[in-house]
Protein backbone atom coordinates (compact mmCIF):
# COMPACT_ATOMS: atom_id res chain seq x y z
CA UNK A 1 0.00 0.00 0.00
CA UNK A 2 2.67 2.37 -1.15
CA UNK A 3 1.74 5.71 -2.18
CA UNK A 4 4.01 7.32 -5.45
CA UNK A 5 4.32 10.38 -3.00
CA UNK A 6 6.14 7.99 -0.49
CA UNK A 7 8.56 6.78 -3.40
CA UNK A 8 9.07 10.18 -5.08
CA UNK A 9 12.05 12.26 -5.31
CA UNK A 10 12.11 15.34 -2.86
CA UNK A 11 14.86 17.35 -3.62
CA UNK A 12 14.26 17.95 -7.09
CA UNK A 13 17.16 18.94 -9.55
CA UNK A 14 15.70 20.50 -12.71
CA UNK A 15 16.65 22.20 -16.22
CA UNK A 16 15.64 24.66 -18.25
CA UNK A 17 14.85 23.65 -22.44
CA UNK A 18 18.02 25.88 -23.56
CA UNK A 19 20.15 24.65 -21.03
CA UNK A 20 23.49 23.40 -22.63
CA UNK A 21 23.74 19.62 -22.76
CA UNK A 22 27.41 20.18 -21.47
CA UNK A 23 25.73 21.85 -18.08
CA UNK A 24 22.92 19.24 -18.09
CA UNK A 25 25.78 16.24 -17.97
CA UNK A 26 27.11 18.44 -14.83
CA UNK A 27 24.13 17.90 -13.31
CA UNK A 28 23.82 14.45 -13.84
CA UNK A 29 27.18 13.94 -12.15
CA UNK A 30 26.49 16.22 -9.16
CA UNK A 31 23.65 14.89 -8.77
CA UNK A 32 24.18 11.27 -9.43
CA UNK A 33 20.91 10.75 -11.18
CA UNK A 34 19.85 9.38 -14.18
CA UNK A 35 16.74 11.23 -14.94
CA UNK A 36 16.30 15.31 -14.77
CA UNK A 37 13.11 17.07 -15.56
CA UNK A 38 12.91 19.87 -17.85
CA UNK A 39 11.14 22.80 -17.01
CA UNK A 40 9.74 25.91 -18.25
CA UNK A 41 7.81 28.37 -16.66
CA UNK A 42 7.91 26.30 -13.59
CA UNK A 43 5.80 23.70 -15.96
CA UNK A 44 7.34 20.65 -16.44
CA UNK A 45 7.83 19.96 -20.59
CA UNK A 46 9.89 16.99 -20.39
CA UNK A 47 12.63 14.66 -19.07
CA UNK A 48 16.11 14.17 -19.98
CA UNK A 49 17.77 11.10 -18.92
CA UNK A 50 21.26 9.47 -19.23
CA UNK A 51 20.40 7.52 -22.67
CA UNK A 52 19.06 11.07 -24.12
CA UNK A 53 22.95 12.03 -23.50
CA UNK A 54 24.92 9.33 -24.73
CA UNK A 55 22.72 9.05 -28.14
CA UNK A 56 24.11 12.88 -28.32
CA UNK A 57 27.69 12.12 -26.98
CA UNK A 58 28.34 8.32 -27.63
CA UNK A 59 26.07 7.30 -30.28
CA UNK A 60 28.17 3.99 -30.55
CA UNK A 61 28.27 2.87 -27.07
CA UNK A 62 26.12 0.48 -25.81
CA UNK A 63 23.78 2.92 -23.12
CA UNK A 64 23.08 4.36 -26.78
CA UNK A 65 21.72 1.87 -28.72
CA UNK A 66 19.65 0.60 -25.68
CA UNK A 67 18.07 3.80 -25.30
CA UNK A 68 17.75 4.61 -29.34
CA UNK A 69 16.00 1.23 -29.77
CA UNK A 70 12.10 1.34 -30.17
CA UNK A 71 10.51 -0.26 -26.56
CA UNK A 72 9.67 -3.51 -26.20
CA UNK A 73 5.99 -4.72 -26.64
Amino acid sequence: RTTIGELASRHLRTVGPDVSVDEAVRIFREAAVRRVPVVEDDRPVGIVTIGDIAIDRDGGSALADISAADPNT
